[in-house]
């Protein structure tokens, strides 16, 4: 957690305060979806946030997926069209971007991902900047738009996912409405809605798999997502606790 309270040059007007919202929010920054932690404008009126990572961007950084060092723009300053290369969603605003002819784009978010994720039964899941197999959700080694991303992988190489798809599953039920309903937010509607998130068809198991080993394969698949779900949108901590626990006890 970073100072509690700061001013920000892209809201300039108030103070903005570190906070746990109580609902899914759209980050003022990059305009990506935030679940976790955020700096939030001091006036209950002015609708106003930032990603940790958004608000604490610096001029430049550097990350081992990149050739070169990384420029932050509050919008990528070439191209009308342009996708994040971690997380293969649309660059809106905040990025940061490489000095290529054919430059890179991240997300501040992305850029700050976790090398390693770790579930309290010893579970690691490793970021990668290319999928060793094809991704357990789309069953392809690049995303819907094409672009290779990164990924999560299991230490054992049995469980992959892109980034994209994860984030992808969490969106589509965002903007579907999922987690505020009629104005009224909940920790049952939020653990509804990332329940749902998470696909309910059984993998792609090699022949010989008895019903038992594959539907503990499916419960540890769904733990790597829900652990992949927490690194990226900031961890909603009693959601994901929860969910977490309902999952391994099906």
């Amino acid at each position: 957690m970073g100072l509690t309270k700061i001013k920000h040059s892209s809201h300039s007007v108030h103070f903005l305060l570190l906070k746990r919202p109580r609902e899914p929010y759209e980050c003022d920054g990059c305009k990506g979806l935030g679940l976790g932690p955020c700096y939030e404008c001091e006036h209950e009126d002015c609708s106003f946030y930032l990603h940790e990572e958004c608000a604490n961007a610096t001029p430049s950084v550097f990350h081992s997926f990149s050739k070169c060092s990384l420029r932050f723009h509050s919008r990528a300053p070439q191209g009308d069209e342009r996708f994040c290369d971690a997380c293969g969603q649309d660059v809106l605003g905040f990025v940061y971007q490489c000095k290529h002819k054919s430059p890179h784009d991240y997300h501040p978010s992305c850029l700050k991902l976790q090398r390693t994720l770790t579930a309290d039964d010893g579970t690691r899941l490793h970021l990668r900047e290319k999928l060793p197999s094809k991704c357990l959700n789309c069953g392809s080694r690049k995303t819907s738009n094409g672009i290779k991303g990164w990924s999560y992988v299991s230490s054992c190489g049995q469980y992959c996912y892109h980034v994209a798809c994860v984030k992808d599953m969490i969106l589509k039920k965002w903007k579907m409405g999922y987690f505020l309903q009629d104005g009224i937010v909940n920790e049952t509607d939020n653990y509804l809605a990332l329940q749902s998130a998470i696909p309910s068809r059984e993998l792609e198991l090699p022949s010989g798999k008895s019903s038992s080993k594959a539907k503990k394969i499916w419960r540890k698949a769904k733990k790597a997502i829900m652990l992949i779900i927490s690194a990226l949108f900031g961890d909603p901590t009693t959601l994901i606790s929860v969910l977490v626990q309902q999952l391994l006890s099906d």
